[in-house]
Parts: structure tokens; sequence; C-alpha cells
């Protein structure tokens, strides 16, 4: 089994050098050995790092108390309520929310769905240990998949995140103050150690004109892009203020 930093190695072999959002990818997503991609216990008191679900249940319980007073008032729609949360790791704040509206709402949450968008198998199946006492709860991929899913009904509820945005591969640029233009970074390889190196072919194309710097900014040390497959775009209506990711 490949560790990432063997992937990484290999594929800036082939290329020279590799865009910062793949090598993102790779380290943090590479089946069976990126970082998110192994050991669910990372996050907590006893991983590498905390968030605000990890700590207990208590954000998990003001979410779902706001959220509940969003899905009453579309308990009239003639639809069913859905909460959607994309990413949810290991499905903690996902039981969070569910405990405290069942508990403190179940007539509400009898008519209610909770889906979860996630790419990773791996990931859904530590979601499905955490909540296989809620039988309400449904995986999709991806968006592309739960729109293929819904195509003929209505969606009355809530989309959210947390700790999402910061997760996705990026891809990172500078600027090149005597030429004017945009430039992207990417990572090469050095005496078998990674190094930041300019881009001939960049992946991901800026136009000058989007982000147009002045000449005397002459050290802008970097800039950071989410891909466009990172966009979310409501096609159908949403019958609720919108789409919340929450970031701490």
């Amino acid at each position: 089994m490949k560790m990432p930093n063997e992937t990484i190695r290999e594929e800036i072999l082939k290329k020279s050098v590799l865009s910062f959002a793949r090598f993102m990818e790779l380290a943090l997503y590479c089946p069976e050995t990126g970082y998110y991609e192994t050991e669910k216990g990372k996050v907590g008191r006893g991983g590498d790092f905390i968030t605000s679900v990890s700590t207990g249940e208590l954000f998990g319980q003001l979410l779902a108390f706001q959220f509940a007073e969003w899905l009453e008032q579309l308990r009239i729609a003639d639809c069913g309520l859905r909460i959607i949360e994309a990413g949810a790791h290991d499905g903690k704040l996902a039981h969070d929310v569910s405990t405290w509206l069942k508990l403190q709402r179940p007539e509400l949450f009898a008519g209610l769905e909770y889906w979860i968008l996630e790419p990773s198998l791996n990931r859904q199946n530590w979601q499905r240990e955490n909540l296989k006492f809620f039988p309400n709860v449904r995986w999709f991929s991806g968006f592309e998949n739960l729109k293929s899913k819904t195509q003929s009904s209505k969606l009355a509820g809530i989309i959210f995140s947390n700790e999402l945005l910061d997760a996705f591969p990026v891809h990172r640029f500078g600027w090149d103050a005597k030429n004017k233009k945009w430039f992207e970074w990417g990572v090469a390889l050095e005496n078998g150690k990674f190094i930041w190196a300019k881009m001939e072919n960049a992946e991901c194309r800026m136009q000058n004109a989007e982000l147009d710097l002045p000449s005397s900014i002459f050290h802008l040390r970097f800039w950071k892009f989410c891909p466009t497959a990172t966009r979310l775009k409501l096609r159908r209506p949403l019958k609720i203020g919108g789409a919340k990711p929450p970031e701490f």
C-alpha cells in the first residue's frame, strides 16, 4: 500500500511540477492512506486537533435549535423536510443534531430526512456506525448524485457544512509585479525534498483583468483559489434562506 508521499513523488517525476491543488488532494484524500481517509480518531482531544464538534454536543444542539426554527416555517410545504450536510466526517455532528431534534422536537423529527453528501466510502462507513440508530439518514456521493435522485421532487430544507471549506484542495497563485500578471505555484522535487516551483503550464487559468493589482505591490506571498468544482449551484428552488457553511 503506497503512502501519499510516494504517490506524490511518482506524479512529480512524471510531470516535473505538480499543482498545489493536486498535491493537497493526494496528501489528504489519497485512497486508504490520505490523512482524512485513515484513523477517524485523528480529530478530538486525543488527536491532532480539535473542532467545535469534537469538544462536546453543545455545538450540534445549538445548530439543531436554529434548524428547528427554520424547519417549522416549512412544515406547510408540499414536500418532505430535509437537512443536508456536506462533508460529515465521522457523523458526530449529524448524531448530535439528530439526537436533539428527536428528543426536543419529536413531531418535526418524525417527518424529517437527514441527507449526507460524502464522496469517501471510508468516511461513509464511519458515519453509518455513528448513525446506525437513525433510519432517516441517506447518503449521496455528491451533488450530482443527489440531483439525479431528486429530479422530480421539490427540495425544502437546509444545506449546511462545518469545517469543510478549509479542507478543499486549492490552487496557489503569485503576482508577477514586473510583468503584471499572475502565475501558478506548483510543487517540485529537489534533492529528494518538496519545493515550490513556478508552473509553466498552469492547470487553473486566471484572467489578469479579474484580479489586477497595481505595480507598486512588489511582494505578494500567495493567494488561494478554490477550484470551480467547489462551487455550489442551486438549480432548483430551495425553500429557505440559503446554504450555511459555518467555519471556525
